[in-house]
């Protein structure tokens, strides 16, 4: 076969090629041939639900980089932060494909293609995965070393392949410019696409087969949310317009991932793993777990990246069972220390046992009445009072009780473990910059403090010297945020307003700024007006 399907450069026609520079005609097939291979990674991606070579390399690259870059990056480019990461990623990868081209097109047969797949396969696997901290093969992550060795090897064939075919093509072209008669590969370039995508495909739709997908629903979630009811308005007197809604709908519901692509979690093949240090491990399926005894209460959520004012805080009413059941039902040992929670997208964090075993903390598996979306955690995700959302792990699929401090994904780049919620307050209404007519103006917003509560909320208007006391709604349970409502006099003289909050144990939120990193944003959310 190697004979039958030799490539240009091995010809009596090889002198006429050198003219046109092989090993440029060998990177621009590299990367033609690796910019396919990366399709193909997105199409086994969203086939089998399972993590790709380009997030094992960029959440390697986010675990090694310094919390402080980071948060610097995150602080900069806000949401188009994780896009470009990616980007930076794929552009690697073709890349390095062009620079395998060149190598390629030093001696272009079949042979030196089974060379490079062979040996890349080899470093990927057994160098940059295991140096990234997902084993060799993948054998930390999820799927295991068999899904994702035999998934590389797909993926990488396919830039074989497709390098390969794109070089004899290019090269053919290049002769055929200086005069050397055509010759036919139509043929053979597309029986060998053809074989690439039937082999990418397959892969996936078995993988879907093996783990109990169903195919013909996204994700294999066979359950159909109905309509969201709308949200109540706010009650009197916290109907000021422009407040939050005291229950925040679910498509408004803030989103923060580490994935580039969520998983799609299949409802047949989920499970839940309890293991580590209890009596009787267990493991619970999404029927089981819905049949454990329900819980329904109000939380809220904020992710530790929230800047003073933003909106990556929400609050739902969220049903489930108690944690605290479950570990119980399991028997947890007494020397255990943390409890470790997995995802399925292979990110993991940890809390105290002490939090883990806290009455509030909830395995929700639905959220404002209807089964949780997607992107909030479908099948089952945490609620765990009193800290950060980065601790809520979403896509559970495994708890193991463990007798060491284990420090999660966030944790090893230096942001807080412990993670408890700042005291934070927003000004919601009037909006920054909006123009007010002198008189009595109505200021309203929201406050959290996660389950110490709010006690007070106070407004300046005179950059802090002064300061009037608002009314404060009850929270809908001990774990949300609170809203808030205070009248002031302004006139052409005030330029700006700012807020304050005390929370539950007495502590007043702290005037002094501070970004995100590494235990979440303080300072007073200040806005500027223009009075009329």
């Amino acid at each position: 076969m190697a004979d039958t399907l030799k490539a240009p450069a091995q010809v009596d026609r090889a002198p006429s090629l050198a003219r046109y520079n092989a090993s440029r005609i060998g990177f621009a097939a590299g990367v033609v041939a690796a910019a396919l291979m990366l399709v193909a990674i997105v199409v086994l991606r969203v086939l089998s639900g399972v993590t790709s070579l380009p997030e094992v390399v960029a959440e390697g690259l986010l675990i090694n980089m310094p919390g402080a870059l980071f948060s610097a990056v995150l602080d900069s480019l806000q949401h188009a932060a994780k896009p470009l990461f990616y980007l930076a990623v794929g552009i690697g990868i073709l890349i390095v494909g062009g620079l395998l081209g060149r190598l390629y097109a030093t001696e272009p047969t079949w042979r030196q293609i089974a060379k490079i797949v062979v040996g890349v396969w080899l470093v990927i696997g057994l160098g940059v995965y295991t140096l990234l901290g997902a084993g060799i093969f993948g054998q930390h992550l999820q799927a295991g070393p068999i899904w994702h060795g035999g998934s590389l090897l797909v993926v990488v064939g396919v830039f074989g392949v497709a390098l390969f075919e794109t070089y004899t093509l290019l090269a053919r072209r290049a002769l055929q410019a200086v005069g050397s008669p055509p010759d036919e590969s139509r043929r053979t370039l597309l029986r060998n696409a053809v074989a690439a995508v039937v082999a990418t495909l397959a892969t996936g739709a078995a993988w879907r087969l093996m783990s109990g997908t169903d195919l013909s629903s996204p994700g294999g979630q066979a359950i159909a949310p109905g309509a969201e009811a709308a949200a109540p308005p706010n009650p009197a007197p916290f109907d000021v317009k422009g407040i939050a809604s005291e229950v925040t709908p679910t498509a408004d519901f803030y989103t923060v991932s580490k994935n580039f692509i969520d998983p799609s979690v299949a409802v047949g093949g989920w499970r839940l793993k309890i293991d580590g240090l209890v009596d009787t491990p267990m493991e619970l399926t999404y029927d089981q777990l819905k049949a454990l005894p329900v819980s329904e209460a109000y939380y809220t959520l904020m992710c530790i990246s929230n800047e003073i004012g933003g909106d990556l805080w929400g609050n739902g009413l969220w049903r489930g069972v108690k944690l605290k059941y479950l570990l119980e039902l399991a028997g947890v040992h007494t020397d255990g220390v943390k409890a470790v929670f997995t995802g399925a997208d292979d990110y993991k964090d940890s809390v105290t046992l002490e939090r883990a075993l806290n009455p509030d903390t909830l395995l929700a598996w639905e959220m404002n009445g209807q089964p949780l979306r997607s992107e909030h955690g479908f099948p089952a995700r945490l609620l765990i009072p009193g800290i950060y959302g980065m601790k809520n792990v979403k896509w559970l699929t495994g708890i193991s009780i463990v007798a060491n401090d284990f420090r999660g994904f966030w944790q090893s780049q230096g942001w807080d473990d412990a993670a408890p919620y700042q005291i934070e307050s927003r000004i919601d209404a009037p909006r920054g910059r909006e123009s007010v007519p002198a008189g009595v103006l109505a200021v309203g917003g929201v406050a959290f403090a996660g389950d110490r509560g709010i006690q007070s909320v106070e407004i300046s208007t005179d950059a802090g010297q002064t300061w009037q006391a608002a009314q404060v709604k009850p929270g809908l349970s001990p774990n949300t945020w609170q809203l808030w409502r205070g009248d002031v006099q302004v006139d052409r003289s005030t330029r700006e307003i700012r807020v304050r909050a005390t929370d539950g144990l007495g502590h007043t939120q702290t005037r002094t700024p501070a970004p995100p990193f590494p235990s979440g944003a303080t300072g007073y959310h200040t806005i500027t007006i223009a009075v009329t």
